[in-house]
């Protein structure tokens, strides 16, 4: 997804996402989560996520994509070996599957109780997955009965890969 604009208000804050901050010595948070998100897409489809495709997949210029995954293989979230591309390291791994539940899980939460068209259900999830905790996103998760898939059908990752979702449903 085209992420330019998406902008996530919390409290007295107000994130612009998909603009990575490239001056600053740290990336924000969502910044962060938005490019593991879309590696984490990419990998899935074709084993390595070349600086093209993720610059595609944000809407961002390819030497941005660049500068930002080089800080992000600093930061042990992802592989990455210049000319090839990426891949996700376990840090990252990790990170990008809380990002995918959250968002999946709010798109099922905006979908089937909120009733929000399905052309708004993806972008609306997209602002707020930055911005729920994990608390809010398990609670959201057992009230729904634990959705094993989102509206258009792909894979929720689960809580927790030790544990069922029939466990969680149970406490």
């Amino acid at each position: 997804m085209k992420n330019k604009h998406a902008i996530c208000y919390f409290g007295q804050k107000v994130y612009n996402l998909g603009q990575p901050k490239l001056s600053a010595d740290a990336m924000s948070k969502e910044d962060v989560e938005e490019y593991l998100e879309a590696i984490l897409d990419i990998v899935k489809e074709k084993e390595i996520a070349k600086t093209t495709d993720i610059a595609h997949a944000l809407g961002v210029s390819p030497s941005s994509v660049t500068e930002v995954i080089q800080r992000l293989a600093k930061n042990n979230y992802i592989f990455y070996e210049p000319y090839k591309g990426v891949t996700l390291a376990e840090k990252g791994l990790k990170l990008a599957n809380k990002i995918k539940r959250k968002h999946r899980i709010v798109e099922v939460f905006l979908s089937e109780y909120l009733h929000i068209t399905p052309d708004n259900v993806h972008k609306e999830a997209c602002k707020m997955e930055h911005c729920i905790s994990e608390v809010v996103t398990d609670a959201l998760c057992k009230m729904m009965g634990g959705p094993s898939k989102c509206p258009c059908d792909k894979e929720i990752p689960k809580c927790n890969s030790d544990k069922d979702c029939e466990d969680c449903l149970e406490q």
